[in-house]
């Protein structure tokens, strides 16, 4: 699976740098010029997520515990993702929240996590808004979501979709590793992470994390 997928864009880059030197035409260069750059950036997420995976598999992956704030922190995710959204016109959305909330975990991991589905929820949607957001449960663990207005999953897919170089569509860019490697960090976290099979208005990821927080002495 890995070589094949690394070829594909490989084999791109390879043949549109040597199509570009016989090109004369301006607006021919740019085209390619912008195929092979979408195919660079492909084949390096390729590479970071594969890396990413062995890392996890291997428990080579460090996992640091520190005090997060998740208001700030999913503030910042918001505000991020706000820039790439208004080109397609979406709007993106923190809704559900804690007046506080405090927690023990790995920031840049649970920030991968949540920007990981936001991107693909992004991807996937061309009308409407992608909404994040958190709420304690019973069993005191906290449950997030990113939900959008997007064509949704089939039920038939939902149960693959988050093995190892799964497409939604082949036709978006992704590398089909980025739902795995998110499953394996919030496991890792103390959680767990599935699709809510009964959102119907587009998609809804959902997983939960334990509220684990500092002792004060």
């Amino acid at each position: 699976n890995m070589s094949h997928e690394i070829r594909t864009p490989l084999n791109a880059i390879v043949g549109f740098s040597k199509l570009l030197a016989t090109v004369d035409e301006e607006s021919e260069k740019e085209e390619y010029i912008q195929i092979i750059e979408n195919n660079n950036d492909l084949l390096l997420q390729l590479i970071s997520d594969i890396l990413d995976l062995s890392k996890i598999e291997t428990g080579t992956m460090e996992f640091v515990e520190a005090p997060v704030d998740v208001n700030e922190m999913m503030d910042e995710i918001v505000r991020a993702m706000s820039l790439r959204a208004e080109a397609k016109g979406l709007a993106v959305q923190f809704e559900d929240c804690l007046p506080e909330c405090n927690i023990l975990t790995d920031r840049n991991r649970l920030h991968q996590v949540i920007t990981n589905l936001m991107t693909n929820a992004l991807k996937f949607t061309d009308g409407g808004s992608i909404t994040i957001g958190y709420r304690l449960q019973s069993d005191n663990m906290l449950r997030f979501y990113v939900s959008d207005t997007g064509c949704g999953i089939p039920l038939e897919r939902q149960s693959t979709i988050f093995g190892r170089f799964e497409k939604l569509n082949e036709g978006v860019q992704g590398t089909g590793l980025g739902l795995s490697i998110c499953k394996l960090i919030i496991k890792r976290l103390g959680g767990e992470i599935w699709v809510d099979s009964g959102y119907t208005a587009g998609a809804r990821f959902v997983f939960i994390h334990p509220l684990k927080q500092e002792v004060v002495r």
